[in-house]
């Protein structure tokens, strides 16, 4: 959930490859499938049972990264974490729907991108404001976690994914895992698999690749002996 990139494909599909920068704790290491409101959604499953990326049968994703525009002071209890929040969202008929009706208040700060078969957007909200940006859905759009890194980080690593997607002649969605385990990797404080002293560190890579026939990918990293768990979606 701190490295996030948007890749549009051909024909007007994409993937959003996350890097989730987390205790080593709360790695995950299977794909649940839950059923919302009729429509079945696919997630890696956090241990306090929410997830950071899901996709859905009807074709809409979402993945999340913690805080909105600065590193925020915790006011706890919240309500509700964002993991669960993220699931909510399909309870929706559509982002706008789940923008303008969804309590957030008071949950923590979060950023979500949100895919539709027609919008992209970023959603921001700080804890008192919503902040809605649609975005071009055939332009390549990276973030990284306000809550993590600071904003000469935060620049940096967008460099550092700008240099390695120019490398390439033509982006797939195994290229785009790749780049996702290659920026900074000299710098580990906040390279693309960044480690903070074991106590936080790059423990998984997960993707959705948005086709006819999609596919949610799931790599753990703390255990070597996991395979990658690919999960084909019919949507």
């Amino acid at each position: 959930m701190c490295l996030v990139s948007y890749i549009p494909l051909a024909d007007g599909n994409y993937c959003i490859t996350s890097n989730r920068d987390e205790a080593p704790a709360r790695a995950a290491y299977q794909i649940q499938k839950e059923e919302v409101n009729g429509r079945y959604i696919y997630y890696p499953a956090d241990t306090l049972g929410g997830s950071w990326i899901i996709r859905s049968s009807t074709m809409r994703s979402i993945c999340l990264l913690n805080g909105a525009f600065t590193k925020h002071e915790r006011q706890l209890p919240y309500r509700l974490s964002r993991g669960l929040m993220m699931k909510d969202y399909f309870g929706f008929d559509t982002a706008v729907d789940f923008l303008e009706d969804y309590d957030f208040n008071p949950i923590e700060p979060f950023t979500t991108v949100i895919a539709e078969p027609k919008y992209l957007f970023e959603f921001r909200w700080d804890g008192v404001l919503k902040h809605i940006k649609e975005l071009s859905r055939t332009e390549v759009h990276v973030w990284s976690s306000c809550t993590l890194y600071s904003d000469d980080a935060i620049a940096q690593r967008k460099q550092w994914f700008y240099e390695e997607i120019s490398k390439s002649d033509e982006l797939n969605p195994t290229k785009i895992v790749d780049i996702h385990m290659a920026g900074g990797e000299k710098d580990r404080s906040i390279g693309f698999l960044m480690n903070w002293g074991d106590r936080v560190r790059t423990i998984s890579i997960s993707q959705i690749i948005s086709q006819p026939t999609s596919e949610l990918l799931h790599i753990p990293l703390e255990d070597k002996t996991v395979e990658p768990i690919r999960q084909i979606i019919n949507g």
